[in-house]
């Protein structure tokens, strides 16, 4: 079975990556205890809040299981952080809903705990529910992918300054195009 664990690992990192934003990155520090981080706003989705400490949390927890993955297969672990896990946090109910709603396998909370039992000892909701949004991903064809894209970009969605893409910046926070003349 090596090789369904490379295409997985793909898969997760696909998803990371597919989702990715330019972020920067805030709130709790790396030491903190589990469920101990920042409750400031990262996101909004839909009225859903996601909290900083929520993605740093399961940004930690993703970590371990593509670090578990990569080690397994020989190779390097790929780096998951916050940043990287946002735009992919807020895709997660679209992803999970579209499964259900299309009839395609959604696994539960408790299967996917159990398949992530030896990387992570009780993992959060929020890392629960990306791999199950992952497992979802994994089965779309491509049309059925633009379809998920599509409903992303129609979701009412807030994400913090510190955690937007760079072209949803204000523009106070942007390096000047010009240079300033000087007097």
């Amino acid at each position: 079975m090596p090789g369904s664990r490379q295409r997985r690992s793909a898969s997760i990192a696909a998803l990371v990556l597919g989702g990715a934003l330019t972020l920067g990155a805030c709130g709790a520090d790396e030491g903190q205890e589990k469920d101990s981080g920042s409750t400031a706003t990262a996101a909004i989705v839909e009225g859903h809040e996601i909290t900083v400490g929520q993605a740093q949390q399961s940004s930690r927890e993703v970590g371990e299981v593509v670090a578990a993955q990569a080690e397994s297969g020989g190779q390097p672990p790929q780096e998951v952080g916050p940043d990287q896990l946002i735009g992919s946090l807020i895709q997660v109910p679209t992803l999970i809903a579209f499964g259900q709603e299309h009839g395609i396998d959604v696994p539960s909370g408790a299967t996917i705990e159990k398949q992530l039992g030896e990387a992570v000892h009780a993992p959060s909701e929020t890392t629960v529910d990306f791999f199950r949004a992952n497992a979802v991903y994994s089965q779309l064809d491509q049309k059925q992918q633009q379809e998920v894209a599509q409903q992303v970009r129609d979701l009412d969605v807030t994400i913090s300054p510190r955690y937007r893409p760079d072209s949803q910046s204000p523009s106070w926070l942007k390096p000047p195009t010009t240079t300033p003349e000087m007097p």
